[in-house]
């Protein structure tokens, strides 16, 4: 349960990678996140090198994985030892959950992931289960995750109150329809909490904009 971008794809260049990771640190500095250069190789093969960088976008996210793998493929974080192994076969999926973060962190992520699609991995597909990429609709977002708050809490507070015995705790199919039952009343109720305070994003779409033309006009008088 909650909100999480997916996303997967190739470099068009892996001789960009470097390139990739300097805009893609400007970006996150600018935007308040934290990011850590990655390095590493396969034992039977140095020449065999997974890079990128491991972000940190806003607190309460989960960690944002910008590592490539040698075949320029974006690599989740647990599959980096495969990908120093050998090639996948295919692009693999990551994610990143954003739900115990601020708007502005999820917002940050999705135009930090435009701007590489649209300078360094044109093929990068991004799937938004809280829609902002797909649509820019703040409100939605905001709705979304406000919800799932409410279910979250909901749920919790129910596990607390009708608490289970040790024994059934021991059951996993006692335990699993425990959570169904106490579950429904939310959903019967269609209970959408109060939006939390309003955020002004459009300064993050502003920054990636104005921090990705400088970036064009610098590498063009190169």
């Amino acid at each position: 349960m909650g909100v999480t971008i997916h996303y997967r794809g190739t470099l068009d260049c892996i001789e960009s990678a470097h390139e990739m990771e300097d805009r893609a640190l400007d970006l996150v500095f600018s935007l308040g996140g934290k990011a850590t250069v990655w390095r590493s190789f396969a034992d039977h093969d140095p020449y065999r090198v997974i890079r990128g960088l491991i972000v940190e976008m806003a607190p309460g996210q989960d960690t944002l994985s910008l590592i490539v793998s040698p075949e320029g493929h974006l690599t989740p974080l647990f599959q980096i030892e495969e990908a120093e192994q050998s090639a996948f076969t295919e692009p693999p999926y990551c994610f990143v959950k954003t739900q115990f973060g601020p708007i502005m962190g999820h917002v940050a992520i999705v135009h930090l992931l435009l701007a590489l699609k649209e300078q360094y991995a044109s093929n990068l597909e991004i799937i938004d289960e809280g829609e902002y990429y797909e649509t820019r609709d703040l409100h939605n977002l905001r709705r979304k995750q406000a919800f799932l708050d409410g279910a979250i809490r909901s749920m919790a507070s129910e596990l607390r109150r009708h608490g289970l015995s040790d024994e059934a705790m021991e059951d996993p199919d006692i335990v699993v329809k425990r959570i169904e039952r106490i579950s429904r009343p939310s959903q019967r109720e269609g209970y959408i909490p109060q939006s939390p305070k309003d955020m002004d994003c459009s300064d993050v779409r502003r920054l990636v904009t104005a921090r990705t033309c400088s970036q064009r006009r610098s590498c063009g008088s190169m």
